[in-house]
C-alpha cells in the first residue's frame, strides 16, 4: 500500500474517506483497494464524534469495500463483536445499579463478564490492604500471573479491586466501560452504606423527652493559629475525654463537627454529671504550649423529633443557643433542663440563676441556670449575645 504524505491527502476530495470530521480533519482514505482494506482494519480505532457519524463512515466503508469486490468477513465480525460488548456494558451499567449487596455485586459482575471466578477485594484503610468478602487480607496477582486485576480508585485513593480472567482486557472499550459501571456502582454501595449505617445508628437513639449536651471549644481558632498541625491531635483528646465521659454515664453521641459535639441522654441528672466531669477532665489536663482549653456547655431537656437523619425540632436549636451564650469552663441549664434534674444533683453542686435571657432565633426568653461545685471556675463575663 502506498503511504500518503500530507500533500497528497489534501490533494484528495472528502468523497476519498470514509470519515470526515465537522472542522474537516479527514480519515480512512478509501482512495484504492489496498487503503479500503487498511481502513477496515483500522475502523475500530478511530475515535467518532458521535453513533451518527459512525455509522455515515460505518456505510461509506462497506460501499467502497462492494466496490473493489471486498468480503470484509473479519471487520463484520469486529463490528458484530464490538456491539455485543456495548449491549452487555450497557446491561451491567443497569444491573450494577441496582445491587443491594457487596455479594450481589460480585453476582452481577461474574455474571456480566462470564467468570465465574471473579472476586471483588475491598480496600481498608486500617489494615492497609485489600480485604475479601470474609474480611481477610487478600494478594493481587502478580503482572505475569494467570488472573489480572483492575483496580478502581476514588478521588485517587484506593476502593475497590476486581480480580478477572486476563482474556477480560483484550475488550479494552468493554474494561473501560466496566470500569467505570464498577466505580459507579462501588461509590454507590459505600454510600449507601453510609447512609443506612448513620439511619439505623438514629433509629437507636432515645425518643420522647431526651437532655440534650452540647459542647464547644472556646477560641477555637487562636487555638489552631498557635498549635498549626498540632491543633488536630488535640481536638481528638478533647473529643475523647467528652466521649468517655458521655459513654460511661449513659449518654449517646449524635453529632461532632468542628469543635461541637452534641449528645444526649434520657435523664438530665446523667447529662450534668457528664458536664461536670467533661470540665474537670479538660481543665486537669496538660495540653501543648501550655495552651488553656476552655470548654463551653450547654444543657436543654425538650421532645424533638427523630429522623434518619437524627434530631430536628426547636429543642436542638435552643441546645445551640444555650450553649453559644456560655463562656469556656462554664455549664449553662435551661429551665427544663434544671426542672428535669431536680433533687438529683451531685453532692455540692448548686444551680445559679442567671435570670431570662433573649437568644437569637428562639422566640421566648430563657430563664438560664449556671451549674457552680467547689473545684470549677464560678465567676464569668455576662453572657455573649448570641
Amino acid at each position: 500500500m502506498s503511504q500518503l504524505n500530507s500533500k497528497k491527502r489534501a490533494q484528495l476530495p472528502k468523497s476519498a474517506f470514509a470519515y470526515v470530521d465537522s472542522r474537516g480533519r479527514k480519515r480512512l482514505p478509501i482512495n484504492d483497494e489496498s487503503h479500503v482494506r487498511n481502513a477496515l482494519a483500522r475502523f475500530n480505532q478511530v475515535i467518532f464524534e458521535d453513533e451518527a457519524a459512525r455509522e455515515r463512515a460505518r456505510t461509506r466503508l462497506l460501499n467502497a469495500a462492494k466496490k473493489y469486490g471486498i468480503v470484509p468477513v473479519g471487520f463484520m465480525t469486529g463490528q458484530l463483536q464490538s456491539q455485543m460488548s456495548e449491549a452487555v456494558a450497557g446491561r451491567l451499567v443497569i444491573e450494577l445499579g441496582q445491587v443491594g449487596t457487596p455479594g450481589e455485586f460480585e453476582r452481577r459482575l461474574r455474571s456480566a463478564l462470564r467468570d465465574p471466578s471473579l472476586s471483588v477485594l475491598h480496600w481498608s484503610e486500617s489494615a492497609g490492604a485489600y480485604l475479601d468478602g470474609a474480611g481477610r487480607p487478600a494478594t493481587l496477582p502478580g503482572d505475569g500471573a494467570d488472573r489480572a486485576v483492575t483496580l478502581l480508585e476514588r478521588q485517587g485513593r484506593p476502593m475497590t479491586a476486581l480480580v478477572h480472567d486476563r482474556a477480560v482486557l483484550a475488550n479494552s472499550d468493554l474494561v473501560k466501560t466496566v470500569t467505570a459501571a464498577a466505580t459507579l456502582a462501588a461509590e454507590n454501595e459505600r454510600l449507601r452504606g453510609q447512609v443506612e449505617a448513620q439511619a439505623s445508628e438514629a433509629r437507636t437513639l432515645p425518643t420522647g423527652h431526651v437532655t440534650f449536651l452540647l459542647t464547644d471549644i472556646e477560641g477555637s481558632t487562636s487555638l489552631l493559629q498557635r498549635l498549626g498541625e498540632r491543633y488536630a491531635p488535640l481536638l481528638a483528646e478533647v473529643r475523647a475525654i467528652i466521649r468517655n465521659s458521655v459513654g460511661r454515664l449513659g449518654g449517646r453521641e449524635v453529632d461532632a463537627r468542628a469543635d461541637e459535639f452534641l449528645a444526649v441522654f434520657d435523664r438530665a441528672p446523667a447529662a450534668l454529671e457528664a458536664a461536670l466531669e467533661i470540665e474537670r477532665g479538660v481543665q486537669g489536663r496538660a495540653w501543648p504550649d501550655d495552651v488553656g482549653v476552655r470548654i463551653r456547655i450547654g444543657i436543654h431537656r425538650g421532645r424533638p423529633t427523630l429522623t434518619d437523619a437524627g434530631y430536628v425540632g426547636l429543642a436542638v436549636h435552643t441546645v445551640a443557643r444555650i450553649c453559644s451564650a456560655g463562656h469556656g469552663g462554664q455549664i449553662l441549664l435551661s429551665a427544663a433542663a434544671r426542672d428535669g434534674v431536680g433533687r438529683s444533683r451531685p453532692t455540692g453542686v448548686r444551680l445559679r440563676s442567671l435570670g431570662s435571657h433573649r437568644l437569637r432565633g428562639l422566640r421566648e426568653p430563657q430563664a438560664l441556670f449556671q451549674v457552680e461545685a467547689a473545684d470549677l471556675a464560678t465567676h464569668f463575663p455576662p453572657l455573649r449575645k448570641t
